[in-house]
């Protein structure tokens, strides 16, 4: 369990500990209540729950049992605008007051939709949970606004900072892996149809740092070197071009906002083909509990008050039957498309926890990025993930201290073809 003096700070945060009240029935992080009003957290002020006398050492490493569910809430399966939430990529931001959330909608349209968020229900069922009413903003597309020269396809990540969304993107099926210009940014999330858009700009990190943004807690800024990480990790085709594991890139917002190119990038977890996270990939070897070609991260952040670098995402193919490429799974008629698990049983949701002392160390230059390896991995439970459970995205909301991930195609009572994802939150205990 986290340290008292976390757990505190938290209270504290939330206006109770050691015999001050603790947060009521109206907070925010109460599983039944409403998600309330909230300041915007920006980049620059991520809210830190460590003691004000704690420094970085000193802080404790989370444990996956010190996550809990808060609730969970469903989304419409219906069209709005230019694309609906069936087959969704589920990649999300919040709203400037953390009472709404920006989406990615189907796959193959890859537009963007802005939704209210509802009250947070612990159910157990689809039908316990809150339905979001219809979006505030309905869906628009965004990657084809501006020029679009590299054919970039598929949104990886977005964040809300000072009223703009910023929108990073790769190309599904790069195989050259020659994708440079990756990163938008729409100037007005309150009017995605109409907003100016201006990019592709360049990250130096390209796609192994085109995916998720969060912000670093004010603690880990000065060892770790900025206040926002960008990350991504293998899980689409072309390993070659990604990071065969999660990554964590320090950089400035400023400087995409501002559109510096290059935007420089900082490397402080990152892996190749040459160097993955884990050797046998397809696990031939039956041992493989960590990472494989069916591995993907889609979110990650350093939880406030603590050293832990979080990442979450799926995988599979980790039983002793391994992973296959186009063959006929256990108990199937029909070879899998690409890379699948020979047992068709074989994929969960995954969790890997990194130090950020390591992290620390790789920008000291006394590690390199290939070097780190999580203190902690395995599968990570979730309600309304069944089947094969796939992640789309993740964000933190530091105001109410909740963690939101999606659920992809967990919603399959709207209809006969329709799979929008279910949204669960989850905070420290």
């Amino acid at each position: 369990m986290l340290h008292r003096a976390l757990v505190c700070s938290l209270l504290i945060s939330l206006g109770g500990c050691d015999g001050a009240s603790a947060p009521d029935a109206g907070s925010a992080v109460d599983a039944g209540s409403a998600v309330d009003a909230g300041s915007a957290v920006d980049a620059g002020s991520a809210v830190d729950a460590a003691p004000p006398d704690a420094g970085p050492v000193e802080l404790p490493l989370l444990a996956v049992e010190d996550l809990e569910v808060a609730g969970a809430f469903r989304l419409p399966s219906a069209t709005f605008g230019a694309s609906d939430l069936n087959y969704a990529n589920g990649v999300i931001a919040l709203g400037a007051t953390g009472e709404t959330m920006f989406i990615v909608g189907h796959a193959h349209r890859q537009a963007v939709a802005e939704f209210r968020i509802p009250e947070l229900v612990q159910g157990e069922t689809l039908s316990e949970l809150n339905m979001a009413d219809p979006p505030l903003q309905p869906f628009v597309g965004v990657l084809d606004r501006v020029d679009n020269p590299q054919a970039i396809s598929r949104v990886t990540g977005m964040w809300l900072q000072d009223g703009a969304l910023l929108v990073n993107g790769v190309e599904y099926y790069d195989a050259p892996g020659d994708n440079t210009h990756t990163t938008l940014v729409l100037r007005d999330a309150s009017d995605l149809a109409g907003s100016t858009v201006d990019g592709y700009f360049r990250l130096e990190g390209r796609a192994h740092a085109s995916g998720w943004f969060s912000a670093l807690p004010e603690a880990h800024r000065e060892a770790l070197g900025g206040a926002m990480i960008a990350g991504n990790s293998s899980g689409l085709p072309i390993i070659s071009r990604l990071s065969v594991g999660p990554t964590a890139f320090v950089f400035a917002v400023d400087d995409v906002v501002g559109g510096a190119e290059p935007i420089p990038t900082s490397p402080l977890l990152d892996y190749s083909l040459a160097t993955p996270l884990r050797e046998d990939l397809a696990n031939g070897g039956g041992d493989n509990d960590l990472w494989t070609h069916l591995s993907r991260a889609v979110y990650g952040f350093v939880v406030p008050g603590t050293r832990t670098y979080a990442t979450f995402g799926h995988s599979g193919g980790h039983g002793p039957m391994g992973v296959c490429y186009k063959c006929v799974p256990e108990g199937r008629d029909a070879e899998c498309g690409g890379y699948c698990s020979r047992d068709p049983r074989d994929y969960s949701l995954m969790y890997w926890f990194f130090d950020v002392e390591d992290l620390a160390a790789v920008r000291a230059g006394t590690m390199a990025p290939h070097e780190v390896r999580p203190y902690a991995h395995g599968p990570f439970e979730s309600p309304f993930a069944d089947g094969r459970p796939q992640m789309g995205g993740g964000a933190w909301d530091a105001e109410r201290g909740l963690l939101y991930l999606t659920m992809l195609a967990a919603d399959r009572e709207q209809g006969r073809y329709a799979n929008p994802p279910v949204v669960v939150a989850y905070r420290l205990r």
